[in-house]
């Protein structure tokens, strides 16, 4: 059924019903509910936000007793404001928010390169039938209808560059949902309608002014100063020398926006490679991650220790299986829990954001599995059961944060509030590892807790997160070969304990790592293709502005190489020519590229954004095209004939 699942609805207040102590109804700390509604017609929006946001504050002043200390300090300052739900709440459109604007500056940059690039041409192809156009007007043909020659043939250039655009658009669309969900495509997708049109009015208006341009400037020509080849120093001339400034202007600008979309490319490029080869605390090869879901499969709470009691004994018996166990969720995941912690002894945080801190509950063999070093103390064991004391492994990011220079084993803490702070005792200090591979991810303060230990809590939202927990929703394997059928093994095992166990599948590490940075590769490559994009546009200007300049200056270029210049120096001074404009360009462009890396500093990983190595390698690809487009129409400059040259002339 393409991936949907089929879809009931209950009424809210049955949910304590459906999950018991786990209720998220109950619940005051945690945003997991959307609201939307319909407003009547001749309604004001205003009014009734204003309306709305007082009726908000005399609930939550209502409710103060049942805050946390950082809700009650923030309460006054809640509000709400109305969005339109016509798309729906999606968490998709705020986590790729950033990326796609990012996307679109780029595709920006090209399109003003594409602009460039077709007014050039069109220049160039528009003067050198200059002399055809001065003709038809010394036979008679009237302005109006050499104009609308040029406008045609303007018009029939662009709508068949638009059709082909379209299509390319709709596949852009598919490579787009491609790059940034590989195997599994959630939705659909297709060009936006107002942005299609502005692009093709776009093409259309380039088309036709930059068409028409040279036509004008020949209708407005005496022709036979045109049919004479524009000697003098009359509009026709002014008209060439202001048509030749202009190809040149818009080289130079096609070759800064180009250096600012290559050196992009290349920091994000060089910034994803960077988070795939990054220290993530643990080794991920031979490690995977399988799937599961006890809820769904109808487990109580009490079920779910002898659950993995089972479960993981059995796992380890597959061939090449060296170590197992269980988390709420595992580092790459992408689920993260948190909450505030205080500190048994110590004075309220200064800071709220200082208190908070990221945890998970496991079973026994977790830091082991994972090839977690246990720096301090002791790792959860089996003997941490329901019967024994409250305990906790912390990592060094918490132990740094709450402890600083102390040693943390024996000490105590627990969720907020502070009558909690005695409820786990810290066993162990581990190694920090990553459960995050983005770029503004940094190790944070996390615990863990044993899956057999539960605790009390006076508070529903505690109450309600505890019971939640020992719902453990990834199983970790250690196979350090490799074994080949692991999935199909795996759902052997586990469906010998139980068939009725879902379970999604089974993933290796490089292929989470992979996953977790799908938005980054998406950047990666589409800014890559945009780069490449504007490079060839670019070297495809710098060539027909080359070109056209080599072929008016033929007659000159003939009488140098009658006068005895050799073809080096006819290749050297069209080559100086062309790089005089691309030197320009680079000026230009290296202080864009720079500031372009500042603007995307939030989204570098171990690189700065004004590497010197990644500016250089931008500016080499430049140049290096540059020249490949401007050789060829050196080299048949150099192989003008003096004589032939000068007969024409």
């Amino acid at each position: 059924d393409g991936g949907n699942m089929p879809d009931f609805w209950l009424p809210l207040a049955t949910e304590p019903l459906v999950t018991g102590e786990a209720s998220r109804l109950r619940s005051n700390g945690e945003p997991w509910l959307d609201l939307i509604g319909r407003v009547r017609a001749g309604t004001n929006p205003t009014a009734l936000e204003t309306q709305l946001q007082a009726e908000l504050h005399q609930w939550l002043a209502s409710h103060v007793a049942d805050m946390l200390p950082r809700e009650k300090a923030i309460w006054a300052k809640e509000t709400l404001h109305f969005t339109p739900g016509g798309s729906g709440v999606s968490m998709m459109r705020e986590d790729y928010k950033g990326a796609l604007q990012l996307l679109l500056l780029a595709a920006v940059c090209v399109l003003l390169v594409a602009c460039a690039n077709t007014a050039n041409l069109l220049l160039a192809r528009g003067l050198k039938e200059r002399a055809q156009t001065a003709l038809h007007a010394a036979l008679g043909a009237s302005r109006t209808r050499l104009m609308s020659k040029a406008l045609a043939e303007s018009l029939a250039l662009a709508l068949l560059g638009a059709g082909a655009g379209v299509g390319v658009a709709y596949a852009g669309a598919k490579l787009i949902l491609h790059l940034a969900f590989r195997a599994w495509v959630p939705v659909e997708a297709a060009p936006s309608a107002p942005v299609l049109l502005f692009a093709l009015g776009i093409s259309l208006i380039t088309a036709v002014v930059f068409g028409m341009a040279p036509a004008w400037m020949s209708v407005r020509t005496d022709p036979m100063e045109a049919l004479r080849g524009a000697k003098g120093h009359g509009q026709g001339t002014r008209g060439i020398l202001g048509a030749a400034s202009a190809q040149r202007t818009l080289v130079i600008a096609q070759a800064a926006v180009s250096l600012v979309l290559i050196s992009a490319a290349a920091m994000l490029g060089q910034s994803l490679r960077n988070m795939e080869r990054q220290d993530l605390g643990f080794d991920t090869r031979g490690r995977y991650i399988v799937s599961i879901d006890p809820k769904l499969s109808n487990y109580k709470q009490e079920q779910l220790e002898p659950l993995f009691d089972q479960l993981e004994p059995r796992l380890r018996t597959m061939p090449g299986v060296r170590m197992v166990s269980s988390a709420l969720y595992a580092p790459l995941s992408g689920l993260y829990w948190s909450h505030e912690v205080r500190i048994e002894g110590k004075a309220e945080p200064e800071s709220l954001e200082n208190a908070s801190t990221a945890w998970t509950r496991v079973t026994p063999g977790f830091f082991e599995t994972l090839g977690d070093t246990i720096l301090m103390g002791r790792p959860l064991a089996a003997a941490d059961n329901a019967t024994a004391r409250r305990v906790a492994v912390v990592n060094q990011a918490f132990a740094k944060s709450f402890f600083g220079n102390e040693n943390p084993i024996g000490q105590h803490f627990g969720p907020a509030p502070r009558k909690n702070a005695s409820t786990y005792e810290i066993v162990g200090v581990a190694a920090d590892i990553r459960y995050f591979a983005g770029a503004r991810d940094a190790v944070r303060p996390m615990y863990f807790v044993p899956e057999a230990q539960s605790t009390n809590f006076a508070e529903a939202h505690l109450e309600s997160r505890e019971a939640w927990s020992h719902y453990l929703y990834e199983i970790l394997i250690w196979a350090p070969g490799n074994p080949p059928n692991l999935e199909a093994q795996t759902r052997k095992a586990l469906a010998s304990v139980d068939p009725n166990l879902l379970m999604e599948g089974v993933r290796a590490y490089p292929q989470i790592i992979g996953g977790s940075l799908g938005r980054e590769n998406m950047i990666v490559s589409l800014t890559t293709l945009f780069g490449a994009v504007g490079l060839l546009l670019a070297a495809v200007g710098l060539y027909g502005v080359t070109a056209y300049g080599v072929e008016r200056r033929t007659g000159e270029i003939g009488v140098r190489m009658a006068l005895g210049a050799g073809r080096g120096a006819v290749v050297l001074m069209v080559l100086r020519g062309a790089f005089w404009q691309v030197g320009i360009g680079l000026a230009l462009g290296i202080p864009a590229a720079i500031a372009a890396g500042n603007w995307m500093a939030s989204r570098l990983f171990g690189i700065a954004p004004w590497d010197p190595l990644t500016l250089s390698a931008a500016t080499l690809v430049l140049v290096v095209a540059a020249l490949t487009a401007a050789a060829i129409p050196a080299r048949r400059a150099a192989s003008v004939d003096p004589v032939r040259a000068l007969r024409a002339e």
